[in-house]
Protein backbone atom coordinates (compact mmCIF):
# COMPACT_ATOMS: atom_id res chain seq x y z
CA UNK A 1 0.00 0.00 0.00
CA UNK A 2 2.66 2.57 1.00
CA UNK A 3 3.96 1.49 -2.93
CA UNK A 4 1.20 2.86 -4.49
CA UNK A 5 0.88 6.02 -2.27
CA UNK A 6 4.54 6.57 -3.07
CA UNK A 7 3.52 6.11 -7.24
CA UNK A 8 0.99 8.21 -6.74
CA UNK A 9 2.30 11.04 -5.43
CA UNK A 10 5.65 10.77 -7.48
CA UNK A 11 3.09 10.69 -10.40
CA UNK A 12 1.15 13.85 -9.33
CA UNK A 13 4.29 15.56 -8.69
CA UNK A 14 5.75 15.19 -11.89
CA UNK A 15 2.33 16.34 -13.74
CA UNK A 16 1.95 19.19 -11.12
CA UNK A 17 5.66 20.14 -12.29
CA UNK A 18 5.57 20.17 -15.57
CA UNK A 19 5.35 23.56 -17.61
CA UNK A 20 3.93 23.50 -21.04
CA UNK A 21 6.28 25.03 -23.30
CA UNK A 22 6.64 28.17 -24.22
CA UNK A 23 7.53 29.49 -27.87
CA UNK A 24 11.04 31.29 -28.03
CA UNK A 25 10.97 34.99 -28.17
CA UNK A 26 12.57 37.32 -30.89
CA UNK A 27 14.21 39.80 -28.96
CA UNK A 28 15.86 42.22 -31.35
CA UNK A 29 18.21 42.36 -34.79
CA UNK A 30 21.64 43.11 -33.87
CA UNK A 31 25.31 43.36 -36.10
CA UNK A 32 23.31 44.60 -38.98
CA UNK A 33 25.59 45.44 -41.70
CA UNK A 34 25.35 46.28 -46.00
CA UNK A 35 26.57 43.33 -47.99
CA UNK A 36 26.32 44.22 -51.18
CA UNK A 37 24.15 46.30 -54.22
CA UNK A 38 22.30 45.41 -56.91
CA UNK A 39 20.79 45.85 -59.47
CA UNK A 40 18.56 43.65 -60.80
CA UNK A 41 14.64 44.65 -61.53
CA UNK A 42 15.82 48.16 -59.79
CA UNK A 43 17.90 48.91 -57.13
CA UNK A 44 18.13 46.26 -54.11
CA UNK A 45 20.35 46.16 -51.07
CA UNK A 46 21.32 42.69 -49.41
CA UNK A 47 22.23 43.34 -45.57
CA UNK A 48 23.20 40.81 -43.36
CA UNK A 49 23.06 40.27 -39.13
CA UNK A 50 21.84 38.17 -36.62
CA UNK A 51 18.60 37.74 -35.52
CA UNK A 52 18.17 36.98 -31.56
CA UNK A 53 16.05 35.00 -29.86
CA UNK A 54 15.31 33.57 -26.19
CA UNK A 55 14.78 30.07 -25.41
CA UNK A 56 12.54 29.94 -22.18
CA UNK A 57 12.53 26.51 -21.85
CA UNK A 58 14.99 23.95 -19.84
CA UNK A 59 14.95 21.83 -23.11
CA UNK A 60 17.31 22.78 -26.53
CA UNK A 61 16.73 22.10 -29.98
CA UNK A 62 17.70 22.31 -33.46
CA UNK A 63 16.74 25.51 -35.46
CA UNK A 64 16.20 24.43 -38.82
CA UNK A 65 14.66 26.96 -40.74
CA UNK A 66 13.44 30.59 -40.59
CA UNK A 67 10.68 31.82 -43.37
CA UNK A 68 9.34 34.88 -42.57
CA UNK A 69 8.04 38.24 -44.09
CA UNK A 70 9.81 41.94 -43.56
CA UNK A 71 7.43 44.94 -43.34
CA UNK A 72 8.57 48.52 -43.58
CA UNK A 73 5.79 51.16 -42.53
CA UNK A 74 3.01 48.89 -43.05
CA UNK A 75 4.06 47.99 -46.36
CA UNK A 76 5.93 44.28 -47.20
CA UNK A 77 9.23 45.16 -48.67
CA UNK A 78 11.14 41.57 -48.59
CA UNK A 79 10.30 37.80 -47.47
CA UNK A 80 13.32 35.35 -46.00
CA UNK A 81 13.16 31.77 -46.10
CA UNK A 82 16.83 30.45 -45.11
CA UNK A 83 18.00 27.14 -44.04
CA UNK A 84 19.48 27.43 -41.04
CA UNK A 85 21.59 24.72 -38.65
CA UNK A 86 22.04 25.92 -35.81
CA UNK A 87 21.54 24.70 -31.63
CA UNK A 88 18.83 26.50 -29.48
CA UNK A 89 20.17 26.07 -26.01
CA UNK A 90 17.58 25.70 -22.93
CA UNK A 91 16.74 29.52 -20.92
CA UNK A 92 19.43 31.03 -22.89
CA UNK A 93 19.58 33.23 -25.74
CA UNK A 94 20.62 31.99 -28.85
CA UNK A 95 21.50 33.93 -32.63
CA UNK A 96 20.80 33.00 -36.10
CA UNK A 97 22.75 34.53 -38.99
CA UNK A 98 20.21 35.95 -41.81
CA UNK A 99 21.16 37.05 -44.90
CA UNK A 100 18.19 39.03 -47.04
CA UNK A 101 17.56 41.37 -49.74
CA UNK A 102 15.44 45.01 -49.72
CA UNK A 103 14.34 46.37 -52.93
CA UNK A 104 14.73 50.29 -52.35
CA UNK A 105 11.63 50.82 -54.43
CA UNK A 106 9.70 49.27 -52.12
CA UNK A 107 11.20 50.97 -48.92
CA UNK A 108 10.86 54.02 -50.35
CA UNK A 109 7.94 53.81 -52.65
CA UNK A 110 5.76 57.37 -50.89
CA UNK A 111 8.98 59.12 -49.34
CA UNK A 112 9.23 62.32 -51.61
CA UNK A 113 12.28 63.69 -50.18
CA UNK A 114 13.03 67.02 -50.04
CA UNK A 115 15.92 69.59 -48.86
CA UNK A 116 13.85 70.31 -45.32
CA UNK A 117 13.26 66.94 -44.05
CA UNK A 118 16.82 65.46 -45.29
CA UNK A 119 18.56 65.87 -42.17
CA UNK A 120 15.14 65.57 -39.96
CA UNK A 121 15.33 62.16 -37.84
CA UNK A 122 12.81 59.76 -38.70
CA UNK A 123 11.57 56.58 -37.73
CA UNK A 124 10.84 53.56 -39.16
CA UNK A 125 8.81 50.96 -38.28
CA UNK A 126 9.63 47.43 -39.17
CA UNK A 127 7.90 44.01 -38.59
CA UNK A 128 8.71 40.46 -39.10
CA UNK A 129 6.40 37.63 -39.21
CA UNK A 130 6.45 33.90 -40.16
CA UNK A 131 7.62 30.95 -38.51
CA UNK A 132 11.07 29.17 -37.20
CA UNK A 133 11.14 25.50 -37.64
CA UNK A 134 12.72 23.75 -34.55
CA UNK A 135 13.59 19.76 -34.10
CA UNK A 136 14.11 17.67 -31.44
CA UNK A 137 15.40 14.19 -32.60
CA UNK A 138 12.64 13.00 -35.42
CA UNK A 139 10.55 15.80 -34.27
CA UNK A 140 9.83 19.23 -35.83
CA UNK A 141 7.20 21.74 -35.60
CA UNK A 142 6.75 25.33 -36.08
CA UNK A 143 6.87 27.94 -33.94
CA UNK A 144 5.40 31.17 -34.93
CA UNK A 145 7.16 34.21 -35.08
CA UNK A 146 5.88 38.20 -34.48
CA UNK A 147 8.32 41.06 -33.87
CA UNK A 148 7.19 44.91 -34.24
CA UNK A 149 10.13 48.01 -33.21
CA UNK A 150 11.02 51.23 -34.82
CA UNK A 151 14.27 52.48 -35.79
CA UNK A 152 15.27 56.33 -36.02
CA UNK A 153 16.67 56.90 -39.76
CA UNK A 154 18.12 59.84 -41.03
CA UNK A 155 16.86 60.46 -45.06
Amino acid sequence: MKQINLLLFLFAFIITSCNAPEYPEFRKMENVSFKSLSFDDGISVTLNGDAVFFNPNLLGANVTELDCDVFINGKKVTHINQDISAEMKGNSEFKLPLDFKVPLKEVFKDVKPTLGNIFKKKKIEYRLVGSLKVGLGNIEMSIPVEYEDEEEVKL
